[in-house]
């Protein structure tokens, strides 16, 4: 859907959910020699065991050196919005102006355009990129054949048509 052409870009943000499709996905950009940084954002799944952290294990057994890796707890509201305003607010922390945008094919034209309104309203100055990681629950060939791809787009659709009436009217 939104998957750019890839170009060096100074961090890739990979964006929560999937399951360890995105981080690994972002952690073959990495070390592909791509950007300097992997991102995460992260909510509190359990008191004081937050997902972030997780991320960042997990991208650390797949070789991204953990001086490499920044990320932080999620403080806005748990939506690709609040994610959005978390890795945006690390990234201006850390004065990173570009990025590569990792997250499930299914979820890349919403995570495209929040992403563009919240740098357009709040985040100017900055360019990424979106990249696709594929997705065990939702692949690309064949998503409607298990219940699981099927709910799993579904649901994309709902939120979907959801951000844009929230932000039409």
């Amino acid at each position: 859907m939104c998957d750019n052409p890839l170009e060096r870009m100074e961090a890739v943000v990979v964006l929560g959910g999937g399951r360890g499709n995105r981080i690994r996905a972002g952690a073959k950009l990495f070390k592909q020699g791509l950007a300097d940084f992997l991102v995460f954002s992260g909510l509190e799944i359990y008191p004081g065991v937050y997902s972030h952290n997780l991320m960042s294990d997990y991208a650390i057994s797949l070789g991204v050196p953990k001086d490499k890796i920044l990320f932080k707890p999620l403080v806005e509201e748990i939506s690709t919005w609040g994610e959005g305003i978390d890795n945006l607010s690390l990234l201006r922390e850390n004065n990173i102006k570009s990025f590569i945008l990792v997250t499930s094919y299914h979820h890349t034209k919403r995570a495209k355009a929040v992403y563009d309104k919240l740098i357009l309203n709040e985040f100017d100055e900055m360019k990424f990129l979106v990249h696709a990681a594929p997705d065990p629950d939702a692949p690309l060939a064949g998503w409607w054949r298990t219940r699981r791809g099927k709910k799993t787009i579904f649901l994309e659709y709902q939120k979907l048509i959801y951000y844009y009436f929230k932000n039409k009217f």
